[in-house]
């Protein structure tokens, strides 16, 4: 390695969390192979890498490095399946631990994470904080009063034992290929620290939540604790600090790293993507919202897109949804059937689309994400629409739809009934004709005729207060109800009609629509529609603006 390439790589230096490993030992190249192949997407904080050692045995690693007692062979298998004799292991070669659990750090105060180390032959406090911990003079004696105050049971720190286990502090150092030249890795370390140390990191909280919940129903995940390792052939094995970068992995095998401000230094950044064509690294500025962090997240993956919208997006049909949203976020699938999820950032509760709406939107194929401004993701309160059962008219021939629809309406029908036409004592004869359907209401009477009379008759009939509808068989179940509507003098409009939350504004954030007849009755509207309504969507119209339907 050149003096250009070596300086590069030591740039890296204190600015990443990097797996230490000593210098007498490297990856091999199978192990360098095996690792990266089976963490190339699933590779997270419940997980580490480790360098096995001269003398070390498995059993006493996991005990020693991740404090794993129980269950200890399947876990050794689940994590190292290529490992097929548990009992040769050699120094080198890497194995794949759990990471071990942090303890709980007193409320207000930092967490600190540390490390188990077992003590080797030879092995010294400032042998161990130098090789294993990477520090320097003048650093040697801070780093050996941690790791004191670390183990306050060791007595005598002049009489250490191989095989115990000792606390170490976890150090924020990047260790790049072991061949590196002491004096040249110092300096670049203090440059790269002094950098850092003028650019506090605040991780934005609101921000990191609601993009937990968009990742979470994009099948991803949000990683903010522990380390992210990434192997690097011939160079190392790279720890992420997922509480300073931290970690978005998405379920097309992408690995996104969230840089705020701008920490991870360009030379780690073109190392890792040139090794691993799915892991990206995306810069986010403090004009960033979150809307613009997450299009720079979907903007990395694969196969996802998020698109603004600036008309209603509509699902569903029958009755279908128009839903005012800010953003989608789309996948494309193998089946046909894209991913779909909803953002839409609102600015106060009454905005928010009711449980209804949301159920049903996911139910036609399209996730709901809503942002509350300044509380984050939010949904309307969970209330109960309970819809009376709909009213299902008989509409299997045009007659029988008349019948039902007179029933509807209040008047008394019976089938294939003789009704006179004139009258014997004013004609001296009698004429009748026989009725698909007779229907009497008060003082008022329609009869329904499947074959045609002579307007003579007709105008008979009219004049004695009886109205007639005649079918031809040919028409339409509208052109039925309207003339049924009519012969009854029930006044009726057709129409599409829109119920939005919230009412009475010109931006809506949903709206239901569907065509039907409206008929005014005097105990209030009711609808004919004829397609099959949600039952939640039913409740809503009915509780909410006393909608009644009924299906024909």
């Amino acid at each position: 390695m050149g003096n250009p390439g070596l300086r590069s790589i030591c740039l890296i230096l204190l600015s990443m969390t990097f797996l230490t490993v000593t210098a007498q030992y490297s990856f091999a190249e199978e192990d360098t192979a095996h690792l990266s192949f089976q963490k190339t997407a699933t590779l997270s904080a419940k997980t580490r890498p480790y360098v096995v050692k001269e003398g070390e045995w498995l059993f006493q690693i996991m005990r020693a490095q991740a404090g794993v007692t129980a269950h200890r062979l399947t876990l050794i298998k689940q994590l190292n399946p290529e490992i097929k004799d548990l009992n040769k292991i050699k120094p080198g070669q890497v194995v794949i631990l759990p990471e071990a659990e942090r303890r709980a750090a007193p409320q207000g105060e930092e967490s600190s994470e540390t490390l188990n180390y077992t003590i080797r032959k030879g092995d010294s406090i400032s042998r161990i904080a130098m090789r294993e911990l990477n520090v320097k003079m003048p650093e040697l004696r801070k780093a050996v009063e941690d790791i004191k105050q670390l183990n306050p049971d060791i007595r005598n720190y002049n009489m250490i034992y191989p095989g115990r286990t000792l606390q170490l502090p976890r150090r924020s150092i990047v260790i790049t290929k072991q061949e590196f030249k002491a004096q040249e890795a110092e300096s670049s370390a203090k440059s790269a620290k002094d950098e850092a140390k003028d650019k506090p990191v605040i991780l934005p909280r609101a921000h990191l939540d609601i993009i937990k919940v968009v990742v979470t129903r994009m099948n991803g995940t949000l990683i903010t604790l522990g380390k992210y390792y990434i192997p690097i052939p011939e160079l190392g094995q790279v720890a992420i600090d997922c509480s300073t970068i931290p970690v978005v992995e998405l379920d097309d095998g992408s690995s996104i790293f969230l840089d705020f401000g701008n920490r991870m230094p360009d030379t780690l950044k073109n190392m890792i993507q040139s090794n691993w064509k799915n892991y990206h690294s995306v810069d986010i500025t403090s004009s960033d919202d979150t809307a613009a962090i997450l299009q720079k997240i979907v903007g990395a993956s694969n196969v996802y897109s998020m698109t603004r919208r600036t008309t209603p997006y509509t699902v569903g049909t029958g009755s279908p949804l128009q839903l005012s949203l800010d953003w989608i976020v789309m996948k494309k699938t193998n089946d046909g059937k894209p991913y779909l999820q909803g953002l839409s950032f609102v600015s106060e509760d009454s905005r928010l689309l009711p449980q209804p709406m949301t159920h049903y939107a996911e139910r036609n194929g399209m996730i709901i994400t809503e942002i509350l401004d300044g509380q984050g993701v939010a949904t309307a309160p969970d209330e109960k629409y309970a819809p009376p059962q709909i009213s299902n008219m008989n509409a299997g021939t045009n007659t029988e739809l008349v019948n039902s629809l007179l029933n509807v309406l209040g008047y008394q029908t019976s089938r294939d009934t003789d009704v006179g036409i004139l009258d014997a004592s004013a004609s001296g004869f009698y004429l009748s004709t026989k009725a698909d359907v007779l229907a009497k209401k008060g003082d008022k009477q329609i009869i329904v005729l499947s074959k045609k009379i002579p307007q003579q008759f007709l105008d008979g009939l009219k004049t004695r207060g009886t109205e007639t509808i005649i079918l031809d068989g040919s028409e339409t179940k509208r052109t039925v109800i309207e003339k049924a509507l009519q012969a009854a003098n029930m006044p009726f409009i057709f129409a599409s009609f829109s119920f939005s939350v919230p009412e009475k504004t010109d931006k809506p954030t949903g709206t239901v629509s569907f065509p039907a007849f409206k008929i005014t009755r005097d105990k209030g509207d009711s609808y004919l529609v004829d397609f099959d309504i949600d039952p939640e969507i039913y409740g809503l119209l009915n509780n909410k603006w006393e909608v009644n339907i009924v299906r024909y």
